[in-house]
């Protein structure tokens, strides 16, 4: 961690940090820029979620929900309801984050596809792959059910993506989202599972209601 502090005229007072000051943490080579007074926040936190360090994280995500409804209870202020659905979204990003497998860096997808991260980029700008970018360094991050077991973008992603991409409101999560959630108009199953069970057309057509 590195703290950034103000010149200050008396040298015996040039470690002092006043709340409004800035914390820089550094993270897998990437930096994170917190208020004193936040990142004192995130220090406490941190110590609790890392007495639960070797539970499942969606499971810790979902306990940090339930906790933080309960802070809040019987508070019906805009800015409470905000924040608790926030909490919601983060707790629901989590899920999908997790799910099949988890996901893969840009490095382990090319060493999956046998290609470059360049290439993979590439691929990911094009929206012929799907990725999320982490809030804090921007990395992106691939799910890794959209890769069949024989190391190849599963059949019939690429065409699909094709048709979420008319929707230029529609981010990273809505597209995994339709991938990944149950459809009353393909008989309750899901678009993933059709993909793996090779019926594209019915997919595309899913895809294509989606975004109208």
């Amino acid at each position: 961690m590195v703290v950034k502090v103000s010149k200050v005229d008396n040298p015996n007072k040039r470690h002092q940090i006043t709340p409004a000051m800035t914390v820089i943490l550094e993270k897998r080579g990437g930096k994170i820029k917190l208020p004193f007074h936040e990142q004192a926040m995130v220090d406490e936190f941190a110590g609790v979620i890392g007495k639960h360090r070797h539970e499942d994280p969606t499971t810790v995500a979902r306990l940090m929900n339930v906790a933080f409804r309960i802070s809040l209870a019987g508070n019906d202020s805009r800015t409470d309801k905000l924040a608790r659905a926030q909490v919601r979204g983060i707790e629901a990003r989590q899920q999908l984050a997790e799910a099949e497998g988890g996901s893969l860096s840009s490095e382990e997808t090319a060493r999956l596809l046998q290609i470059s991260k360049t290439a993979v980029l590439k691929r990911l700008d094009a929206g012929r792959l799907l990725a999320w970018r982490e809030e804090r360094l921007q990395a992106a991050r691939f799910p890794r059910w959209q890769f069949d077991p024989h190391g190849r973008v599963l059949a019939g992603v690429a065409e699909v993506l094709a048709i979420l991409n008319q929707d230029e409101r529609l981010d990273a999560w809505g597209k995994i989202l339709f991938f990944l959630t149950e459809k009353s108009d393909l008989a309750g199953r899901r678009p993933l599972d059709l993909l793996r069970g090779g019926k594209l057309g019915e997919v595309c057509q899913a895809a294509q209601a989606y975004v109208e």
